[in-house]
């Protein structure tokens, strides 16, 4: 009985072993591949449409998604507009 036992643990032990050893291993690979979904470079050259717009903010659209922005120029709904910077979930643009 208490060999069974001691087989049951070093099983169990293995398990946790190799599952812990192929979470690192995984989690490794994804750090180091650069995601596809990093929002401060995903646009670049590529211009937003403007959907609303009150004051010096309003929502874009972008990359197929309405984005919350700002910007220090005077814009309407229907402007083109550049994306010059990433805060968080909101983008900085402007005309040009």
């Amino acid at each position: 009985m208490a060999a069974s036992a001691s087989l049951v643990a070093a099983v169990l032990g293995a398990v946790v072993v190799v599952f812990a050893t192929a979470t690192l291993v995984w989690g490794a690979a994804q750090w180091a591949h650069p995601s596809d979904h990093r929002v401060g470079e995903r646009w670049g050259d590529e211009r937003v449409e403007v959907k609303e717009w009150t004051g010096g903010k309003g929502l874009v659209s972008a990359g197929g998604e309405l984005w919350r922005a700002t910007s220090k120029d005077a814009l309407e709904p229907g402007d083109e507009v550049s994306v010059s910077k990433v805060k968080g979930l909101t983008l900085e643009v402007r005309k040009g």
